[in-house]
């Protein structure tokens, strides 16, 4: 498993450029946010996806029928954005990642999607550990492909009863978490414009995509 970011500070206007030509539905989603942060953020899932994993039009990507976006034949992927930073987890197996900008914003609003065992959990730093159960619900979401209920999926555990790991980082203000089949190792993100070396050197054990054919 690989982690991947970009923040919105980092975004050009060639990447708008180049988002708008490979992922035009992307882009006109991303057009229609409020925010300009928002806006930028969500175009940097567009760069992630053509510079990590080669995508190059967004046909490419297609959807389960729970709506899970993947790759035929290529790794497995999830994106998620929040605030300026958005993230890409890259495997060959089953996975979901999820970031949150740990700003108590949601707190009241998610009580009803804790179990009575997370919410005693959360009592004793309440912030750190609401932002790190409500990213692990969300990564169990993205990897199995969604659940009816929140509190289906109790995520105090680090491996779940069908096989998935589960493990978190607070990492810059944010609480980020990843569900995979295999045990997640570092969960610091690599910024593919902050650390260019580092994902360059990455890059090489990707599994390359091909262009659609027109």
């Amino acid at each position: 498993m690989k982690l991947f970011s970009i923040r919105s500070a980092d975004i050009t206007q060639e990447d708008r450029d180049l988002v708008r030509s490979c992922f035009p539905g992307r882009f006109a989603k991303a057009e229609r946010l409020l925010r300009q942060e928002d806006r930028l953020t969500a175009v940097g899932a567009g760069v992630l996806l053509h510079e990590v994993l080669g995508i190059t039009d967004e046909r490419l990507i297609q959807k389960t029928e729970e709506g899970k976006p993947y790759l035929a034949g290529g790794p497995q992927f999830s994106l998620s954005h929040s605030a300026d930073r958005c993230i890409l987890a890259v495997s060959k197996k089953r996975i979901g990642a999820d970031i949150e900008k740990m700003d108590g914003g949601n707190l009241l609003a998610a009580e009803a999607s804790l179990t009575p065992r997370e919410r005693k959990w959360t009592e004793a730093s309440p912030l750190n550990r609401f932002h790190i159960l409500w990213t692990r619900k969300e990564s169990v979401y993205k990897a199995v492909g969604g659940f009816s209920d929140p509190r289906e999926a109790e995520v105090l555990e680090e491996r779940r009863p069908d096989g998935l790991y589960l493990a978190s980082a607070i990492w810059e203000g944010f609480a980020l978490s990843v569900c995979a089949d295999e045990k997640p190792g570092s969960l610091i993100p690599v910024d593919i414009r902050r650390s260019r070396n580092t994902f360059l050197s990455m890059k090489t054990d990707l599994v390359a995509v091909q262009e659609v054919d027109e």
